[in-house]
């Protein structure tokens, strides 16, 4: 009797065990599919998280956003909780009595059933120091030194909860004022432990300057609070052209497109 009873223990034990295993692999997994998250990134972008993929919020669809309550957040900041409304390019934030509310600033709403950070960041000028990391870029993009550019600045952010900072870098030379270069370029890229991983990256001839877009950091949202966060990048097209934006996470060891950029 004793023996069976041991092999009972025995058995629950591993049946506990396998029962936490799976809660292991597959329990984030599951909650992320259960996770819906609605992001309203300035007047370039409505997007949806359901079914776990990322998706353009349609026309039709106005249902999902109009006079819902969302977190708003102006210039990277908690702005407060307010319903929304699209009209002709820009949100309108009302109070729950349809009292209107001002703002100016960067907007961002988010409405979600699940945990999210914003993060707060400052850009940062570049200086002699970084000049180290954008040799190795310019050189593997096959320039033969440091190119002139029309705008960089880094961020200091810990972008994967180690409780160290990353840099990102952001680098351009689109829609010089007073060069003309013979090749135009876009450069994001993330150094962590003074190793480059590449977040986005585009180079032209300068003959096709107009139909490029000049890159800049817009948002970092950790959108399933796991302390890594997603990289919102806009790009803005010449004069009224209209910008684009697209979100970029870390897969492994290197940063994937998970939203795509559509011009509007």
């Amino acid at each position: 009797m004793k023996k069976i009873e041991g092999k009972y223990k025995f058995a629950f034990i591993l049946l506990i065990l396998y029962i936490i295993l799976m809660a292991i692999i597959f329990g984030p997994i599951i909650l992320r599919g259960k996770t819906k998250m609605y992001l309203l990134i300035g007047s370039t972008a409505k997007w949806k998280f359901e079914n776990n993929e990322w998706e353009d919020i349609e026309s039709n669809e106005t249902d999902l956003y109009a006079f819902k309550n969302f977190d708003v957040y102006i210039d990277q900041k908690k702005f407060g909780n307010y319903q929304v409304a699209f009209s002709q390019s820009k949100w309108y934030l009302f109070q729950n009595n349809k009292t209107p509310v001002n703002y100016r600033g960067d907007f961002l709403g988010v409405r979600s059933n699940s945990d999210y950070q914003v993060a707060q960041f400052e850009r940062v000028d570049l200086d002699e120091s970084d000049n180290v990391y954008l040799e190795k870029v310019f050189k593997n993009h096959g320039f033969d030194k440091i190119e002139r550019y029309q705008e960089g600045y880094k961020v200091l952010f810990d972008l994967d909860g180690d409780k160290k900072d990353e840099t990102i870098y952001v680098v351009s030379n689109m829609f010089p004022s007073s060069f003309a270069p013979a090749t135009i370029f876009n450069f994001v890229f993330v150094v962590d432990n003074e190793k480059i991983e590449m977040v986005y990256e585009m180079t032209d001839a300068f003959t096709n300057l107009y139909n490029q877009c000049k890159i800049r950091l817009q948002y970092l949202i950790d959108v399933d609070n796991n302390n890594h966060y997603e990289i919102i990048l806009n790009c803005g097209y010449y004069s009224t052209m209209g910008s684009c934006t697209s979100m970029y996470e870390k897969q492994g060891k290197k940063y994937v497109q998970i939203k795509a950029c559509h011009a509007n």
